[in-house]
């Protein structure tokens, strides 16, 4: 099977159903460094088409950090989101909502939304967005049987996915960028100490030092299509 044939499958999964649910996991992490120094993010999404849509997430900057809560919504007709230093937020509409959510989220929201027309927020089409498909080979993603392919975004094959063999569904999404050696080993540092963690010493010079990747690993570990999913779901939430 070609790569466009699996992708196609796969956005041809979500743009017919009629309801979605999933849960997982993001982390964020430097290249050769151990994931617990990274970020790390929990999430869940619900969606009704057109416009029920619930994305509950929590997070936390560094291993040793408190939890902040987020949520995203919309109850088909007016779009909310609410955290514990804003409280409740009104929204122009659901698009801008999920915009403005898509840095706290570290784009796991947009991830996923992207394959949903109704709630895409980039003007052209995934296959657009998306270059040079290849696929890798058959390997498992949170204990699913899937396709990897891999694609470039930004840099040559940048973006790798994991789409099940069985539903066509997404599983796991994988990309990076390439981060200053100078900036992402401070920022390593930084997060170290603040983690409690003993900070190794650096033998050369930032300036001398390999530029590292930084990945963004997005999980989903509980995918269901078309269950029945009440109204009274996506209400805005209380204080």
């Amino acid at each position: 099977m070609f790569p466009e044939d699996i992708v196609t499958r796969m956005l041809q999964k979500y743009a017919s159903c009629s309801s979605y649910e999933d849960s997982g996991y993001l982390e964020s992490f430097l290249e050769g460094e151990e994931r617990t120094h990274g970020f790390y993010l929990k999430f869940r999404t619900w969606y009704k088409r057109p416009f029920h849509f619930r994305f509950e997430w929590i997070s936390r900057d560094f291993l040793d950090a408190s939890w902040k809560e987020y949520v995203v919504g919309c109850d088909g007709s007016a779009a909310f989101s609410k955290d514990l230093e804003t409280g409740i937020k009104i929204q122009s509409s659901l698009k801008y909502a999920i915009a403005e959510a898509n840095t706290p989220s570290r784009n796991s929201i947009t991830q996923i939304t992207q394959h949903f027309p109704d709630l895409d927020l980039l003007p052209i089409a995934w296959l657009d967005r998306h270059k040079d498909l290849t696929l890798i080979g058959k390997e498992t993603a949170n204990n699913i049987e899937c396709y990897c392919v891999a694609s470039t975004v930004k840099n040559p094959h940048d973006k790798f996915i994991w789409v099940s063999c069985e539903d066509y569904s997404l599983r796991r999404v994988k990309t990076y960028t390439k981060v200053s050696p100078t900036i992402s080993n401070e920022v390593l540092d930084l997060a170290k100490r603040i983690a409690l963690k003993e900070v190794d010493s650096m033998a050369l010079p930032p300036t001398q030092r390999p530029v590292k990747r930084c990945y963004i690993e997005t999980n989903y570990e509980e995918v269901s299509f078309d269950k029945e999913l009440p109204d009274d779901f996506f209400t805005l939430p209380s204080e």
